[in-house]
């Protein structure tokens, strides 16, 4: 028997492994979160909530924009809260000394401390609670002004609390329930200090002040809500989106493996058996390998056939597959099944006494099922017939068509020198 003396370094299959095809199936953590996202796009979701796998995915997808924000708004403020120096100074300008030192000395400290606790902070939520801090904080320092003055326009001053209320919904953007926990606190604090410093010249004016605090309230925490849930509803969409495009690139990929694979046999079909060959070859031009065919054919299949009839057939050919799937395990390796009762395989990077080896173990290994073959004129059993070429690519006038030409020769005499043989031949260096 002729050999090749070079043997190529192994040459891995690309692609996934056809001898094997895996099923469309969406694990149950992904199809569970499919469902979920329908559910909540169609009935929508209570109290501005997901469920807790969505929620903290949520919360993750959105922590850094949230986080600039937060860091934005606070700095913003630091700034914007001193500036009510100068309505202190004009409603309450007996306590300016104290409202400058509460301001600058309290306040901007606490709240610059804060901005650098907003981004060391690992939780969301934590965030969102800190900066709401800071709005009461703001809000009880305003109070505690307004308290300790003496002068007549100490009750209205507090109208100051409103624009607080208003930066934090609007600017900072606060979540809805952080929001609402810290109107409610407002609303409270400026009740008490309304029932503290009410006075008959004054009563109009806190009345007053009051209807303007909570139209700012209401309105303001009514964008709150349609802002956090119009973003819900956003990320939602978006998420189903993602979710349908994995769905779409899994079901792609398991149409792309079933057009590949031979349904009965579970072993690759022509088509990719033509495309393998036709990558192995390229690569195998260029390094100097060789590739060897081994092309093997069922014994008298269609006696069997009669005689057993289609599904016991089939079972045969299903045992074939799998004797040839246990034999030939390399990764280089591609079974394909090439006809009715003809198998190929295409062993890259492979010299031929390598590959008649090879065969000799897959023929042996069929016989040795003792599958029953009473019509047979040559055996007893179920048995193959194997034909084994080898070319190197870069030789002279050598094609993939030659080598599966030499293959199906080399079947042919193994089958006309009685069958249940190998029969190999191939190029010489």
């Amino acid at each position: 028997m002729p050999s090749i003396p070079n043997p190529m370094l192994d040459l891995r299959r690309p692609g996934f492994d056809l001898t094997a095809p895996t099923e469309l199936d969406l694990s149950p953590v992904q199809a569970e979160e499919s469902r979920e996202i329908d559910r909540l796009l169609e009935k929508g979701f209570r109290g501005l909530k997901f469920p807790d796998a969505l929620e903290a995915r949520y919360a993750e997808d959105h922590a850094e924009q949230r986080l600039k924000i937060l860091v934005s708004s606070g700095m913003l403020v630091t700034l914007l809260f001193n500036w009510f120096l100068m309505s202190d100074n004009l409603m309450v300008p007996d306590v300016f000394d104290l409202s400058l030192r509460l301001r600058l000395f309290i306040f901007t400290p606490c709240t610059i401390l804060g901005i650098y606790l907003i981004t060391k902070l690992p939780s969301v939520q934590a965030r969102e609670w800190l900066a709401m801090g800071t709005g009461l904080i703001a809000s009880a320092l305003n109070l505690f002004v307004c308290l300790s003055s003496k002068d007549v326009m100490a009750g209205p001053y507090l109208v100051s609390m409103v624009p607080i209320v208003m930066f934090s919904n609007s600017v900072a953007q606060m979540r809805f329930f952080p929001a609402l926990l810290m109107d409610s606190a407002i609303l409270l604090l400026f009740g008490y200090g309304a029932w503290v410093l009410a006075a008959p010249h004054n009563m109009p004016i806190l009345l007053s002040a009051g209807f303007t605090l909570i139209s700012a309230t209401v309105f303001t925490l009514y964008g709150c809500y349609t802002l956090e849930r119009d973003e819900r509803q956003n990320w939602l969409l978006h998420l189903r989106e993602k979710v349908l495009l994995q769905e779409l690139e899994l079901a792609n990929k398991h149409l792309d493996t079933v057009s590949r694979s031979d349904l009965l046999t579970e072993v690759a079909n022509r088509r990719h058996f033509d495309e393998y060959l036709q990558l192995v070859w390229e690569r195998a031009r260029l390094d100097g390998s060789d590739i060897s065919l081994m092309m093997i054919d069922v014994d008298h299949f269609k006696s069997y056939n009669d005689r057993y009839g289609h599904p016991e057939g089939d079972e045969c050919l299903r045992e074939v597959a799998a004797t040839l799937k246990r034999r030939l395990r390399r990764p280089g390796d591609l079974i394909a099944r090439f006809g009715g009762e003809e198998f190929i395989a295409v062993l890259a990077g492979t010299p031929l006494t390598t590959a008649a080896s090879a065969a000799e173990r897959v023929r042996k290994g069929v016989e040795n099922l003792n599958r029953l073959h009473a019509t047979s004129p040559t055996h007893a059993v179920v048995t193959v017939s194997i034909g084994v070429a080898c070319l190197r690519p870069n030789a002279p006038h050598a094609s993939p068509a030659q080598l599966i030409a030499a293959a199906d020769e080399a079947l042919y005499q193994a089958k006309s020198r009685g069958r249940n043989r190998v029969f190999a031949f191939g190029t010489n260096d």
